[in-house]
């Protein structure tokens, strides 16, 4: 079984499309969503939509339940001030933009999933096992709390998301994967990223992939709909906030 997974599209319709076509050319047996459908981009409704016509396996993210909810707070670790700012704004443009169609498909979504292949188990989920939509795990989370996440499950491989940061890590017999973003990526690579996994008679293999896809175009309409422009610097650095907010410089010379 060859497996795909996406996540955190946040509103990319062309960071999405463009994974999409990738992934057809890929012979994917079973693709599933990890969640954060929306927030940040410009297109919440038309992702929703694509992600309900393609029927495409989709669990929860902390920013589909903020929307799909219509909730203050999106739950997210922001720094005070001009973060904090753009979080909020992003997050009442998406209520605003999103149809009660979407934000009924949106709440309804499960917080995990999880199913079998091959004799091996697994479980998505958007943050961790023991937070499902908030907690972030990265490679630099303290060993004891990794050692706490794969013990909370008998899944054998857990695949997650939120963090935008592509990872493997094997952690006492079991992996922790996370897909990276599709729509916002903050590895310092602005293209769209996402986990493809082979199961083979209960042994897997992995593999990243990156997706090139038309950034200028989003960038052109979160400028449409006056959305905060710190948002095209994170896409076009594919950095997070902080990162992005150092290098002012060079989202000058893209946008020139």
């Amino acid at each position: 079984m060859r497996l795909a997974f996406i996540s955190d599209i946040h509103g990319n319709l062309e960071a999405l499309n463009a994974v999409l076509e990738d992934i057809k050319e890929k012979n994917i047996d079973k693709l599933y969503c990890i969640g954060d459908l929306v927030g940040y981009g410009p297109d919440p409704e038309e992702v929703v939509r694509t992600i309900m016509k393609q029927n495409i396996t989709t669990i929860m993210g902390n920013y589909d339940d903020a929307i799909g909810n219509e909730k203050e707070s999106c739950g997210c670790s922001y720094n005070p001030g001009r973060e904090t700012e753009i979080g909020d704004i992003t997050l009442n443009w998406s209520i605003k933009n999103t149809s009660d169609k979407s934000k009924i498909f949106l709440k309804a979504l499960p917080k995990k999933l999880e199913f079998e292949v091959e004799k091996v188990k697994f479980l998505l989920v958007h943050g961790s096992p023991l937070n499902h939509l908030l907690e972030y795990v990265k490679p630099d989370t303290e060993s004891e709390r990794l050692e706490q996440i794969v013990s909370s499950t008998d899944a054998d491989v857990i695949v997650n998301g939120h963090t935008h940061l592509p990872m493997a890590m094997w952690i006492k017999g079991k992996y922790i994967f996370n897909d990276g973003s599709v729509g916002r990526p903050k590895d310092g690579d602005p293209r769209a990223s996402y986990l493809i996994i082979d199961v083979n008679k209960g042994t897997l293999k992995y593999e990243f992939v990156r997706v090139e896809y038309p950034i200028k175009i989003t960038i052109e309409k979160l400028a449409k709909h006056e959305l905060p422009m710190e948002l095209a610097t994170v896409l076009a650095l594919g950095s997070s906030f902080d990162m992005g907010e150092s290098r002012k410089e060079n989202k000058q010379e893209f946008f020139l």
